[in-house]
C-alpha cells in the first residue's frame, strides 16, 4: 500500500475537495465562485482543514473547527469527513481522524465533537468517540 500524507488544504486543492465533498452531499459545483468561496473560507481562522494525498491524488478531506469558549476553554468540532469511494477500506479514514484529533490537541482543545450518520457510529466508536446526547438541526434555508 502506498503511504497517505496529510497537509493543510491549499487554494489549488479546491476543485478536488469540491468533487470529494460531492460524495457526501451533491451540489452544483459549477455554480460556485471558487475564488470567493476560498477567500471566505480562508478568512475563517477557526477552521483547520486537511487533505489526504495517496498516489499523488487528493483522496481525503476533513476539518476541525476550533471554538474558543467564554470560560477560556477550547473545543473542537470535526466536520466534512470524506474519503474517496475508490480508496475506502485502506484505513485512510482512521488516519484522517487521527490527524484531525492531533490538530485539535495542538490547538488546546479539551474535547472534540462530531455529528455522524447512525451507520458510522461504530467507525467513530472504534476511533475513541462516544455517543453523547442527541443532535438536533434546523436548516435555515427551509424557513
Amino acid at each position: 500500500m502506498s503511504e497517505i500524507n496529510f497537509r493543510l488544504v491549499k487554494q489549488e486543492d479546491i476543485n478536488d475537495v469540491f468533487v470529494l465533498l460531492n460524495q457526501l452531499k451533491k451540489i452544483d459545483i459549477e455554480k460556485i465562485d471558487k475564488n470567493e468561496a476560498w477567500d471566505k473560507f480562508n478568512s475563517n481562522t477557526s477552521s483547520n482543514s486537511v487533505v489526504g494525498i495517496y498516489n499523488d491524488k487528493i483522496v481525503a478531506y476533513g476539518s476541525v473547527v476550533v471554538e474558543n469558549k467564554i470560560r477560556g476553554e477550547v473545543a473542537g468540532h470535526i466536520e466534512d469527513i470524506v474519503v474517496d469511494t475508490q480508496v475506502r477500506g485502506k484505513m485512510i479514514g482512521v488516519l484522517l481522524i487521527k490527524e484531525l484529533v492531533e490538530v485539535a490537541r495542538k490547538k488546546g482543545c479539551y474535547r472534540i465533537t462530531l455529528f455522524c450518520k447512525e451507520e458510522l457510529v461504530n467507525f467513530y466508536s472504534r476511533n475513541g468517540f462516544k455517543v453523547n446526547n442527541v443532535v438536533m438541526k434546523k436548516y435555515l434555508s427551509e424557513l
